[in-house]
């Protein structure tokens, strides 16, 4: 009995579909295919972008409907610089954006560095990277506040316990800008750290193996090895931070609503009173122009600086 042979099975091979007028390109496809998010993009960033600075060179003051909106050139950024209350929201902006974005680096690279090394404290500091970042702002704010109460707040619990005078925490202008400093570290360093950590896993272990065999202590390991290695990811980080406190609102408001005697009156806060307090959409857009520019100046500083042209 002859064994019986496979059938032959048939190949059928399916056209590539075809679009009206023919065949796309790749280009073509990758266009039609990036225009959507392209178009919504515009409509979420570049339009509100170019209505700020179109506001910015016009009068638009909401109580005052009569002017309309001619057309005043630069005379809302003249005004805004001869301004007090910008100069001194520009002064707190600076100021206290060098010493919360120091202070998140300060304390986020050594809770990274804990967090990367095997022992008991390895599980404690992931927390503590991750607990303040998934916490929401406003809600650390408030719950600082409470902490930081002049009359039953934690923080004077604990002094008058020692023996020391309590103190009014949210009503001294310079205790109020160590607190609105102690909420803004324990909450932004969380991101430092956790970006440093993912660039601590990328290092290679037989480098710092190879520093040790050749006599380098801890410290000149972590200087001259490990912190060279780590700069791309530093470098984010600093540029992320950098922003962020510059644009900082939620924290200094909720804490203080700005106070105490405008201690942390920030741009943003400024921004937003000009808006919703004086209705002046015209001026409030010339800050926020102003605002868009130094970030903008920033980050060109420090990718210029990160590349070393």
């Amino acid at each position: 009995m002859e064994p019986q042979k496979n059938p032959q099975v048939a190949v059928v091979q399916i056209p590539p579909p075809r679009f009206k007028g023919g065949d796309l390109s790749d280009n073509a496809l990758a266009f039609w295919l990036m225009l959507p998010a392209a178009l919504l993009l515009g409509g979420l960033f570049l339009y509100p972008l170019v209505t700020v600075f179109w506001s910015s060179f016009h009068v638009q003051k909401l109580l005052e409907p009569g002017l309309g909106e001619p057309f005043n050139g630069i005379k809302n950024f003249v005004e805004m610089v001869g301004d007090f209350r910008f100069r001194g929201a520009l002064w707190n902006t600076l100021y206290l954006g060098v010493l919360t974005v120091a202070g998140s680096f300060l304390v986020g690279i050594p809770i990274a560095l804990i967090a990367n090394q095997p022992g008991r404290f390895r599980a404690l500091a992931r927390v503590a990277l991750l607990l303040p970042w998934a916490m929401p702002p406003v809600f650390s704010a408030l719950m600082f506040a409470w902490m930081f109460n002049g009359d039953y707040g934690v923080f004077n619990a604990w002094l008058t316990s020692l023996g020391l005078e309590a103190k009014r925490w949210l009503v001294t202008p310079s205790l109020a800008v160590f607190a609105f400093c102690v909420v803004t570290i324990w909450k932004t360093s969380s991101f430092v750290g956790l970006l440093t950590l993912s660039g601590l896993q990328g290092v290679p272990k037989d480098i710092l193996e190879a520093a040790e065999v050749d006599g380098a202590s801890k410290w000149q390991s972590f200087w001259r090895v490990l912190l060279p290695l780590l700069a791309p990811a530093l470098s984010v980080a600093l540029i992320f931070r950098t922003l962020s406190a510059l644009q900082v609102f939620d924290i200094p408001y909720a804490l203080t609503s700005g106070g105490p005697d405008r201690a942390l009156e920030t741009l943003g806060i400024l921004i937003y009173r000009t808006i919703f307090e004086s209705y002046d959409f015209g001026a409030s857009s010339a800050l926020c122009v102003t605002l868009f520019a130094l970030g903008l100046a920033i980050t060109f500083f420090y990718v210029r600086f990160v590349r070393g042209d």
